[in-house]
């Protein structure tokens, strides 16, 4: 794809990534090669896949249920990706050509809110977990993030200790607890509050 590049990931930090954001980011590890780029609705019947999967897979980690999610064809999800070149995104992890991963940024709107920002929709199968693709993905939110907004705030459940520990290790700190934050299977769970200042936004 043109503007991609291949780079040998280093955990410590991510380089600069410029727009347009279809221009893919080839990453090379010692484990996987994949790329992250802005998913357009053409991506909406992979999304969806991927979607209802984290759903099925984590209920209390999303706001969004399984039962109504799924209830969406391919037309109404591709309406909820951003299109592409604006301050809203929705970032994808490919490897060997198939999504395995996202993440969202929405820009708050109003005069008075327009300096803070949201990451939402954060999955990763498993396959994928623990070889530095949730760190590029989280980053690459967060370069996008940066020159929009000054503040950059996310929710995670404070059981889900390997994504806690992923937010925290891009640094994201808590400010914050929402009790019962969302009820799912019988059970009430809190989610933790996080921001991350970026102070060139």
């Amino acid at each position: 794809m043109p503007g991609s590049s291949r780079r040998r990931w280093r955990p410590a930090r991510w380089p600069p990534i410029r727009d347009p954001e279809l221009a893919g980011q080839t990453v090379v590890s010692e484990l996987i090669s994949f790329e992250i780029r802005a998913l357009t609705r053409a991506d909406a019947p992979a999304w969806r896949l991927l979607r209802l999967e984290s759903l099925t897979n984590h209920p209390e980690a999303f706001a969004s249920s399984h039962e109504e999610f799924s209830l969406l064809d391919v037309d109404a999800v591709a309406e909820r990706i951003p299109p592409v070149g604006g301050d809203d995104v929705l970032f994808g992890v490919f490897a060997d050509g198939v999504l395995g991963g996202c993440a969202g940024f929405a820009r708050d709107t109003g005069l008075k809110l327009r300096h803070k920002g949201l990451m939402w929709g954060v999955y990763l199968r498993s396959a994928l977990r623990g070889q530095g693709v949730g760190e590029a993905l989280i980053d690459r939110v967060v370069e996008h993030a940066r020159g929009r907004v000054e503040v950059l705030r996310c929710a995670v459940n404070p059981e889900n200790i390997g994504a806690r520990k992923l937010y925290l290790s891009r640094g994201f700190e808590v400010y914050g607890r929402e009790p019962r934050a969302l009820r799912t299977g019988g059970r009430d769970h809190d989610d933790e509050l996080l921001a991350l200042i970026l102070p060139n936004g």
